[in-house]
């Protein structure tokens, strides 16, 4: 090696050291800046010592595993992607490293109250449809001893860190190569299953087992390539993995079913089907190991958990019939909800333009990646470097097919919620293909141009994607939502609230919120419903008057910056907050300076 390839070696290991000082830089700023109350954006309150550590880790990742040459067994290109890793990792934590007491509204408070339910004893595991994170987080905070909420917090990291950790370890299978599998793991930090829409980067079942999905991805992909020796040995590890995905989300596993069932249908045609039989793809799948039986199991399995819930064919059955409804008729899905909250959007000054761009820029530009890549799989067949990338290609492009199936019904039906829980799970899918796509074109352009130009170029390109995706993937007012933030004071404002008043009190709250603390509270395996929601004629007629009997509202520090910061007074203005303590026959009861909660005495008076 020459002095002057020495002096730039060390060059590159001098700049990643720096790389690991500002992560560990970042880590010590977020954490001596804890959160003391509720934050409406976790981005705009974290110190800006975080972010610039942060971008500084990343772009020095970015830098050193792209702009050196490729080569085999290169430490220094895997130390770069460690360093990304750990800033990904520390971004995805920062509810924890700054100290929240919870991070999750809504379903990841009633997430809350089963795993304390199960803690406890209250509630068994076997009684819920997906006790996976639960008892997960309550196995962490028994042989830990961290506070629950704080067990499962780092469950979402856990799943966050084997989505980023799998995604290139599949890409490595079909294209092993440093380069395919160092532009896998800067596709994986884009994050792009989370949508913030209807997957979280919070306690949610759903959102948690998609991006475990990638470590179903790798298994299969490793059960579809492996050779003779390997194959007991995978089937064992594909029925473990298989297995835990039921007990985390049997929804999910139907998604599952439904990719393995099409890459069935894939190896059952190829060799059969005439003018496909003799192509080289249909040659390569006829080596692959048939999914026949493993598929099988899933079903099985599957099959004997769900047994005991009748949850799935009222689901099924909804979904159908409503998507079926929406065909003939035009009515209900998700274009209903679509327009409505594209309604809410342009009241408050929001294009839906504006929203696509801070939301779906990045997974359109890696959508189009993999389409770029089954297409040219369709059009050529032939592989031009590695023999299982068509073959895989193949299998993926179905899968995903069959995913936007259910993705169709999902939109066209009541269910409209799941279809973009579909869209998550086809992320994953779509990072590998892309990530396959981006290594044959930089290997392509680079026999033609500048190869150091060609991947400083794609490495700008995913720097630029990166801060778009990651810009959105915690709820903030840029994205025009609130963060989901929990604090210590508005949960035990609740949980006071909930202490001092009889025990069939109604509480009042801001978008069905006492129902979701009441679950988290209490631990109980039925979900409360017993209270509810405030509505714009609650403050037109006054509360008072509104209701036809006494109850509490409880008003906290969020639902104030939500309605009047977050969502510009849509719904709520400020004035119909200082309007609660203008009524008479409201007062205030309980105050912890987030969490006020105030007796409302009905108006029964006739006029």
């Amino acid at each position: 090696m020459s002095s002057k390839a020495v002096s730039t070696e060390l060059a590159r290991k001098l700049i990643l050291i720096l790389g690991f000082l500002a992560v560990a830089g970042a880590t010590l700023a977020a954490r001596s800046t804890p959160a003391t109350g509720y934050e409406l954006s976790i981005y705009a309150m974290t110190p800006s010592s975080v972010w610039v550590g942060l971008l500084v880790a990343l772009a020095i990742s970015l830098a050193v595993a792209f702009v050196r040459p490729p080569r085999e067994n290169d430490l220094t290109r895997l130390t770069a992607l460690v360093l990304g890793g750990l800033a990904v990792t520390l971004f995805a934590g920062l509810p924890i490293i700054r100290g929240y007491h919870f991070f999750g509204q809504q379903d990841a408070l009633t997430h809350l109250g089963w795993a304390r339910g199960i803690a406890n004893g209250s509630i068994s595991p076997f009684e819920l449809l997906y006790p996976g994170i639960h008892t997960v987080s309550v196995f962490i905070h028994s042989v830990i001893g961290i506070p629950l909420p704080t067990a499962l917090m780092l469950v979402v990291l856990l799943a966050t860190v084997a989505f980023v950790a799998f995604v290139p370890l599949s890409v490595g299978i079909i294209a092993p190569d440093s380069l395919a599998v160092t532009t896998a793991t800067f596709g994986a930090f884009l994050l792009l299953p989370i949508t913030t829409i209807s997957t979280f980067m919070q306690p949610h079942a759903m959102t948690q087992t998609i991006l475990l999905f990638a470590l179903f991805v790798y298994v299969l992909l490793k059960c579809l390539t492996a050779t003779d020796q390997r194959r007991i040995g995978l089937g064992v590890l594909f029925a473990i993995v298989t297995t835990a995905a039921v007990v985390y989300h049997p929804q999910y596993v139907v998604h599952i079913l439904v990719v393995c069932l099409s890459i069935c249908l894939v190896q059952f045609l190829a060799p059969r089907v005439p003018f496909v039989s003799g192509t080289a793809v249909a040659n390569r799948i006829a080596g692959h190991r048939r999914l026949y039986g493993q598929t099988l199991f899933l079903i099985g399995v599957f099959l004997a958990w769900s047994a005991n819930h009748g949850f799935f064919a009222s689901f099924a059955g909804r979904a159908v019939s409503s998507a079926i409804s929406f065909f003939l008729t035009g009515s209900g899905g998700a274009g209903t909800s679509i327009s409505q909250q594209s309604g809410s959007l342009t009241a408050i000054g929001v294009s839906l333009t504006e929203i696509f761009f801070k939301l779906f820029l990045a997974p359109l530009v890696v959508s189009v990646l993999a389409g770029i890549l089954v297409l040219l799989v369709i059009g050529t067949g032939q592989p031009s470097r590695f023999p299982d990338v068509p073959a895989v290609t193949t299998y993926v492009a179905v899968g995903l097919i069959g995913l936007a199936g259910l993705f169709v019904v999902y939109f066209a039906s009541t269910t409209s919620e799941m279809y973009f829980r579909v869209f998550g799970l086809m992320m994953v899918f779509t990072v590998v293909l892309a990530s396959v796509a981006v290594h044959e074109g930089i290997l392509s352009l680079s026999e033609r141009l500048s190869p150091a130009t060609v991947r400083t170029v794609v490495a700008g390109g995913i720097a630029v994607l990166l801060v778009l995706s990651l810009a959105s993937v915690f709820a903030s007012p840029y994205v025009y939502r609130q963060s989901q933030q929990v604090s210590e004071q508005q949960y035990h404002g609740y949980e006071t609230a909930f202490d001092n008043a009889e025990d069939d009190a109604v509480f009042a709250g801001f978008r069905g919120t006492p129902n979701r603390y009441a679950d988290a509270i209490h631990g109980r395996e039925t979900r409360t419903k017993a209270h509810t929601s405030v509505t714009p004629e609650t403050f037109e007629q006054g509360p008072s008057d509104y209701y036809d009997g006494d109850r509490y509202l409880v008003v906290s520090e969020l639902d104030y910056q939500r309605e009047v910061i977050a969502y510009r007074g849509l719904r709520y203005s400020e004035s119909d907050f200082e309007s609660i303590e203008s009524d008479p026959r409201v007062d205030r009861v309980q105050s912890n300076g987030e969490v006020e909660t105030y007796r409302v005495t009905a108006n029964t008076e006739t006029t």
